[in-house]
């Protein structure tokens, strides 16, 4: 047997506060799906005085495990355990997440109501882990209510084409104007498009957007051997998606539904802070451009939306949960703060 432990972030419990420990178990456990062995034992155990989420395998992990246990959204080190007269020896493992930007890309940019990275991370996480797609494959993440681009911006610094809609011209612009600044100042290989778009909506009412294109590389090599990242976000409603994208176009879908506080959906002067109307209404509308073996990843506020109904919109649409045996133990609920207690829901397309 062969036994790990994980240092946590120490960012992960000012995101979650009494709940970190329950979140990065259950994030490690969508993960071991996709590890080549299987894992047991997974705790909580205290060494020298610092917390540490440990687990054992039959047999020794390899690099590309080692590589999904970097990506984790808590994972800060990673130590292989042995005991050696009676004392526990902890051998530090190489981190490598293999990302494509440094962190900093998220982090620079900063604003009210923006969501936090490692909760976004975690999301994106789950996202993969749940559907029958991979992080080592070239994936496609769309955020249907992508604000400022958080979602967005954690999704190419783990190597993702990524792309995005946004009522909001003003949040649109900045995001739009922030990447091009810090692509700029890291001097990489990047083009940028800017095109008008307008069609009919499911109601036969016209509409116009904007849709804003980056294709970015690291470098001259990674630019002629087509290993450029797609960045792109309309500023447009999230109900056109359907007229925006193709069919089955995307492996993973994640958003941040509306909070009623610091997020809200603005339609031609209307403030809709009910995310159980955006959802009803929208829902239908982005699965249809999520590849059958995708997964849609949804967190949302439960002083707005009751779990129930998130759940029965989810089944009204065919869409699966992952693990259904262990849903009640697989919780995700967590305070963020007075007027907000956030949730997850998983579905998987089938």
């Amino acid at each position: 047997m062969y036994k790990y432990a994980i240092l946590q972030n120490p960012g992960h419990n000012r995101v979650y506060f009494n709940s970190s420990l329950k979140l990065s178990k259950n994030e490690l456990f969508f993960a071991s799906v996709k590890l080549s062995e299987s894992l047991g034992e997974i705790q909580e155990e205290i060494f020298g005085g610092v917390e540490y989420i440990t687990f054992k395998t039959k047999e020794k992990l390899n690099e590309s495990d080692m590589t999904l246990l970097s990506r984790l959204s808590f994972t800060y080190a990673i130590f292989e355990v042995n005991t050696h007269e009676n004392e526990q020896l902890f051998l530090p493992v190489y981190k490598n997440g293999s990302y494509y930007f440094n962190d900093d890309l998220n982090m620079i940019l900063k604003y009210s109501g923006k969501t936090n990275e490692i909760f976004t991370r975690m999301m994106i996480n789950l996202a993969v882990f749940s559907s029958d797609f991979d992080y080592s494959d070239t994936l496609s993440l769309l955020d249907p209510v992508c604000g400022k681009g958080t979602a967005m911006f954690e999704g190419l610094i783990c190597g993702y084409d990524c792309f995005g809609v946004e009522l909001s011209g003003k949040l649109v612009d900045e995001s739009y104007h922030f990447l091009k600044k810090y692509l700029e100042t890291g001097k990489y290989k990047h083009e940028m498009k800017k095109e008008a778009m307008s069609g009919k909506n499911k109601n036969g009412a016209s509409f116009k957007s904007k849709r804003y294109l980056f294709d970015i590389a690291k470098n001259k090599d990674d630019k002629k051997n087509n290993k450029s990242l797609v960045f792109e976000i309309i500023e447009g409603d999230t109900e056109n998606i359907d007229k925006f994208y193709k069919k089955n176009f995307f492996n993973i879908i994640v958003g941040d539904l509306p909070y009623g506080v610091q997020h809200a959906n603005t339609a031609k002067g209307n403030t809709m802070r009910n995310p159980l109307d955006l959802l009803e209404n929208s829902l239908p509308v982005w699965l249809n451009t999520l590849k059958v073996g995708g997964a849609i990843v949804l967190a949302w506020n439960t002083f707005l939306l009751k779990k129930t109904d998130i759940e029965r919109i989810f089944c009204e649409n065919n869409l699966e949960f992952p693990y259904k045996n262990h849903r009640e133990s697989l919780d995700f609920e967590h305070r963020v703060d007075q007027a907000i207690n956030r949730d997850i829901i998983i579905g998987i397309k089938k």
